[in-house]
């Protein structure tokens, strides 16, 4: 049986205002087909950790990176200090498409984010940290390219859990 592979490829570092203002590819209406939308990393400084501490994990399927730090910087962004943010982007030509009204591509987001979250532990995602991911197979395979910053190459669930 082949291990689910996701592929996700970073940029950045980006500041806030800069994924404000220029990461606004949405799409064409209703299919967001557009580019910028996916997962995210924000880095900043942390009480106990100090500076370049990974604080948040998130996905934006249904709003566009921009649409998505404006909320971030009204809620919490404003106040951190430091800041430097990570974009990933998941697109498999052969797993996602509009036949499947992106179905396929929203479920590989959030596993992905989820995986992500449960593994590192960034500070400020309480919630999700001690829910382990449902997997739909054995195994799940991250795969890491571009500026991923400190994340490691691949992840593999639940393997690394351990």
């Amino acid at each position: 049986m082949t291990i689910p592979e996701i592929e996700i490829e970073w940029e950045g570092p980006l500041d806030l205002e800069e994924i404000i203002k220029e990461k606004t590819d949405g799409g064409k209406s209703p299919d967001y087909d557009g580019n910028d939308y996916g997962l995210y990393q924000i880095y900043g400084k942390h009480i106990l950790n100090g500076d370049d501490t990974l604080l948040y994990i998130g996905k934006t399927t249904g709003k566009t990176f921009s649409n998505r730090f404006k909320e971030h910087r009204r809620k919490w962004l404003s106040e951190e200090e430091n800041i430097q943010i990570y974009l990933g982007r998941v697109y498999n030509p052969k797993r996602h498409s509009e036949e499947d009204d992106w179905e396929s591509w929203e479920d590989d987001i959030e596993l992905a984010e989820k995986i992500l979250i449960y593994k590192y532990s960034p500070n400020y995602n309480g919630r999700e940290i001690g829910n382990t991911p449902r997997l739909p197979s054995e195994n799940v395979r991250l795969i890491h390219k571009g500026k991923k910053h400190k994340l490691k190459t691949e992840d593999r669930a639940p393997e690394d859990y351990l």
